[in-house]
Parts: C-alpha cells; structure tokens; sequence
C-alpha cells in the first residue's frame, strides 16, 4: 500500500494540474467504499472504468510502470488511478490473474468468481481502501 502511494506522489509532482489531480482523487476515494457498498464490486469498477475511460488507464499503467509521464485530465485520473490500484492489488491477492492492463479481462474475471469468493474479495479491499481514503484525505488537499 505505501509503496504505491508513494510512486503515486512521486508521479503527481510532475502533473501541470497536481493539486486538482489530488484533490479529485480523494473525493474518488472518499466516495469509493460507499458506491461498493450500496451497488457491488463488480458495477464501481464498471462505473470507474467508463468514467476513466480506458486511454486514461493506459496512460496511468504506463505511469507506475515508469515508461510515461502522468498527464491527462485530472477527474478521468482521479478513477484511472483507483481502479488501476485495485486491480493491482486484486491481483496480489489472487483473486484475479489477469493484468490490470486489461480492465476488461479483469471485470470479467470478478463478474464469473464465486459470490462467495467475491465478498471475500471485497471485504479485504475495503481494508486496503480505507488505509487508501485515510492516506489520501491526510496528505492530499481538497480545492
């Protein structure tokens, strides 16, 4: 988790927009837990995705793996991010196999698991989105 962040605010400082690239993102982290809660894992990614779009997510993959600058609008960001992050720590945990370069494979994947397995999933990403919404609303300034 704070190896993440961490890269994170690294990339940030090289944003034109940072400080509203910050604060987009934790109002998106603020918000996160209550949309799962209230629709379901699998429909906020959905949701994220759309409003992310999948160019953003590229450019936001491409970012944390050192191979581009962050840039782009700062709210498609804001979503790009978190749901890259989540991937990636669905992923970690084994709950997914595939790549979060591949949103969709990944959506696909949650959506065929086990409901079971799901909640499961789910329960342990609420833990690792509120240390996120935790780091986030500490370091991060709303505008």
């Amino acid at each position: 988790m704070l190896e993440d962040f961490n890269h994170l605010i690294k990339l940030l400082k090289e944003h034109p927009r940072k400080g509203e690239v910050e604060s987009k993102i934790r109002a998106r982290a603020r918000e996160i837990l209550t949309h799962i809660y209230s629709g379901g894992l699998a429909p906020t990614l959905t949701f994220y995705l759309a409003k992310g779009e999948k160019n953003t997510l590229n450019t936001v993959k491409e970012a944390f793996k050192g191979e581009k600058k962050l840039d782009g609008e700062p709210e498609k960001l804001a979503y790009a991010i978190i749901l890259y992050l989540i991937f990636k720590r669905l992923r970690q945990l084994s709950f997914i196999s595939s790549d979060p370069d591949d949103p969709l494979k990944c959506l696909h994947e949650l959506i065929k698991m086990d409901p079971f397995r799901r909640m499961y999933a789910s329960s342990l990403l609420t833990l690792y989105l509120l240390e996120f919404k935790k780091l986030c609303e500490a370091i991060f300034k709303t505008q």
